[in-house]
Parts: C-alpha cells; structure tokens; sequence
C-alpha cells in the first residue's frame, strides 16, 4: 500500500511541478542560468534554486491539499522548510553511497509487480502513470530510492527487537460496528444523562437491530452505515474502546463503554486472528513496521547527529535570515533579513520577518514600521493589516488599530471566519461604533448566504414539485382512428482570535 501512496503523491505534484517552477523563474519555458545557482552546500555537495524551488512547490500543494489556502508568512516559513527537507534528504543520499547501500533489479521487478497487482490490468496501471505524468522509467527510479532508504533504516534500527506478542497484536484486526451517544454537554449531569440513554439503548439492541438502531440513534458520522467502522487495530483508537472491541467475540455486544467521546455500545462482526499463511508471510513485513515505529526517535536523532557532524552553508540571505529566526539569533536574523530587502525590495513578506526580528529585541516601534511598508507592498493581504492592527494595539495607539482591522475586514467580505475575528478585535477594544462597520459585513455576508440557500432550496421545490406532476399524469387516451387503434406515446494571520466580550451593544447574527 506504501507504493500506491508514493504514485497517489507522484501524481499530485508532479504535472504541475515543472510549469510552477518555470512560473518562478519568469514565465520561459526554458529554465534561466540563476536557476542553477548554488543556495547551499552540504558536504560541498551543491542544493542549487531550482532544487529548492521544485521541493518548495511539493511541499506548498501537499500543504494546500492538506489544509486549504495559506497565508502569504506560510508560504515564506514553506521555503524555508523546503531547504531542511533538501539538506536532510542530501544527507541521506551520501550515507547511502558512503555505506554502498544499493537495490538489485529484481527487487525492483518484485515491487512494481506488486503495484501492478493492485490495479485489474497492466493496461491500466500503464494508463494511470501517463494520467499521473510519471514514466515507468521514474517510477522505477523512485521505488529503488526507497528501497535503499529501508535498507539503511533496517540497518540503523537493526538493535531494536520485536516480540512475538508484537507480531501478533500488530496483526490481529477487529471489524466492528458502533452506536455513539454523545453528551450534550460537559456538566456530570450531562454525562449521567447519556449513559441513562446508552443503557437504555443496549436493552434494545440484538446482532439482528443493530445497524437499524445505530442508523436512528447514533451521534457518530457513522450512523448512515449503521454504524460500521470497518476493521481496527490495537493502537489506532482511542484505549477504552480498543480495549473493549478486541475483548468481543464475533455477533456479541458490549455493554456502554465511555470514552472522551461519549458512550460507546460495540459489536464485532469479524476477527483476523494471527494465524495462517498469510500472517506467516506478514512477518517480515510486520516486524519492519514495529521496529520503525519503536526507533522513530532513533532514526530522528541519528539525522541530527548527522547534521551536526556535516558542514552545510547557506549561501543565501534570505534562508541565512530564517534560520537565526530560528536560532532565535534575532540581531542576526535582521542583519540578512535588510540583505534579503535589498535583493528582493518588492517581496512584502521580508518586511514582516524583519518586523519580527526588532520585536523580539524589544524595538516595537520599528517593527511597526517595517509592518507598514510590507502592508504598502502587499495592501490585498488582510493579514498583515490584522498583524499591524496588533501592534498598534500594543502600542496603545488604539485608532490606528482599529482603521487596521476595518481595512482588514473590507478585504474579506466572503470570509466569515476573518470577519468575526476582526470584529471580537474592534469589540474587545470596545469601540463598538466602529464594530458596527464589519457587523454591517457579517449581516451582508448572511443575507447572500441565505439568498443563495432560499435559491437551492427554490429549485429543489421546483424539481420536486415538476416530478409530481409528471408523476400524477394521466395517460392520454387512445384515440379510435380507422382503420386501427393507435396509442400516442406520453412525453415526459502576529494573528491570534480573540474571545467575543459576554455583552456588546449590538452583536452579528453568526457566533464565531
């Protein structure tokens, strides 16, 4: 399953790596000489900026992917990220040569044979690499490169042992279904009260009703599978209810098992147990997991050890900047940060960065400062403003921080979560005049809301309402024609939220 995670990733990158890379380096579709530029050495092994772009770019989509849109700091902090990913993974690449850590032929064959397993034909796992943009040759190319990469774990985490008790217990899965009954609250009587409900609903519950109940009653997402969860293991869920579904036989129901969240009633409609061919072929595999899992700190702290026995250099400002931020090296950090504003005066993100540096060396005046010019670089970005409205704040120049979030609220009229953040800022300064100004934002922001539902629901009414009809029908009468009867068809961001003050003088209709 590892591989097809690695062609999964492969393809969320890698067609549109090279165009986003070009993108930075001006739009040719020819990468430009700077490209190959040196921005840092490892061992006098060179990382050049396309290496860090392209590993940039990688690390931006899974972020994105992960988690929605980043702010423009992010994107900043990702580079940054992207470099310590380059360095360790340059590391990695010289212990494998240095210890002649290699991957035969057939090792590869046995790994793309089992990915191709996966798929119903070897035309279709062909068609989704062309879709995915990755050439059998580089397929190859990666499953090699990880295979060396387990060969060196192996080898580090060669000392840690595995018992058979673990072998086993890493095997063994429950498929189990569950009834959830959440309490409404955090008081103990709301807890009392879910239990009471719990228990009432164990008296009911049979192997045969189960699903049919956990689909009526049921808090849990899992209600409209009759609360199927598929199978565990031991250590992926929360102990109170590992520990009760593994203790089940096959069709029996445990009594109500509270956990952080709620009250539990299990059943268990499958056991794999450790025995047979398969969990003899599984060993192997089975005890490489365990031991990676119980040497994770192990392979951690062998890479920083690594790091420090190796000679690496930054060769550019900005990253130099970075890493004494970082190293909480403040002085530092802002002597590379001004380097890094005279080679890029337009990158507004620098600015804040350098902003940060003087406020951790006490100097809130000219961080301010620096603020405002990244806010003239970048005035679309409602984050900075929100950032500099804080420090105006700290500043105790309340007017000004509050123009800030305004401004910064105006840029975001669709974003409900920034709105109501920028208007508990105004109303924690209580300056609730000005609130009144973004909650006029948040009652705009709910009327399109509820525009929009009225209008989908307007149209599912008149779907439902065309399907009656067409319905209710009646089919038309034959009509008698001579000499035959004939029947006519019928048609048819420094950002941090702030708690709401318990009273204000006018609230917005949505809670944060």
């Amino acid at each position: 399953m590892k591989y097809v995670i690695i062609i999964v990733l492969a393809a969320m990158v890698g067609g549109g790596i090279w165009a986003a890379a070009v993108s930075f380096f001006g739009g040719s579709q020819t990468v430009p000489a700077e490209a190959n530029v040196a921005v840092a050495k490892v061992n006098g092994q060179t990382i050049s900026l396309y290496d860090l772009y392209v590993a940039y770019l990688r690390l931006v989509q899974q972020m994105e992917y992960e988690q929605g849109g980043l702010t423009g700091r992010t994107y900043e902090a990702l580079r940054y990220q992207a470099m310590e990913n380059l360095i360790d993974s340059v590391l990695v690449q010289q212990e494998l040569n240095k210890r002649k850590i290699s991957a035969s032929k057939a090792e590869v064959d046995a790994v793309v044979k089992e990915l191709v397993s996966l798929f119903e034909s070897e035309e279709d796992f062909k068609k989704q690499l062309a879709a995915s943009g990755i050439s059998e040759e580089s397929l190859r190319a990666q499953m090699e490169y990880q295979l060396r990469i387990e060969k060196l774990q192996d080898q580090l985490l060669a000392h840690i042992s595995v018992t058979e008790d673990e072998l086993r217990e890493a095997y063994e899965r429950v498929r189990t279904s569950h009834i959830l009954i959440r309490p409404e609250g955090s008081t103990d009587e709301d807890w009392a009260a879910a239990e009471q409900k719990a228990w009432e609903i164990y008296n009911q519950v049979t192997p045969e009703n189960f699903a049919e109940l956990a689909a009526e009653v049921s808090d849990d997402s899992t209600s409209s599978q009759g609360g199927e969860l598929g199978y565990i293991y031991r250590g992926k869920t929360v102990p109170e209810f590992e520990e009760a579904a593994f203790a089940l036989g096959v069709g029996e129901i445990s009594e109500p098992v509270r956990s952080t969240y709620g009250y539990h009633i299990i059943t268990v409609t499958d056991r794999i147990e450790a025995e047979g061919e398969d969990f003899e072929n599984s060993r192997e595999q089975l005890a490489r997991e365990i031991r990676l899992e119980k040497g994770a700190e192990d392979l951690s702290n062998w890479l920083a050890e690594q790091r420090k026995a190796s000679d690496i250099v930054l060769m550019e400002s900005r990253l130099n900047a970075f890493a004494q931020m970082q190293a909480e090296n403040y002085e530092d950090a802002a002597h590379y940060y001004k380097l890094a504003i005279e080679e890029e005066p337009d990158n507004p993100y620098l600015y804040t960065f350098l902003g940060d540096a003087y406020y951790e060396m006490g100097d809130l005046q000219t961080a301010t400062e620096q603020y405002k010019l990244a806010v003239e670089k970048a005035p679309e970005d409602y984050t900075l403003l929100y950032s500099l409205g804080k420090l105006y704040e700290e500043a105790e120049d309340i007017d000004q921080a509050v123009a800030q979030y305004i401004k910064a609220a105006e840029l975001v009229p669709n974003d409900i979560f920034a709105l109501l953040t920028l208007y508990y800022s105004v109303t924690g300064l209580e300056r609730w005049d000005d609130a009144k100004a973004i909650e006029k934002l948040i009652e705009e922001y709910q009327e399109r809301q509820n525009a929009l539902l009225q209008g989908q629901d307007a149209t599912e009414a008149g779907e439902e309402e065309a399907a009656e009809e067409t319905a209710e029908e009646p089919a038309e009468e034959q009509v008698e024609e001579e000499p035959e009867l004939v029947e006519e068809e019928a048609g048819g961001g420094p950002n941090s939220e702030e708690e709401a003050p318990a009273e204000a003088e006018t609230e917005p209709a949505a809670q944060e």
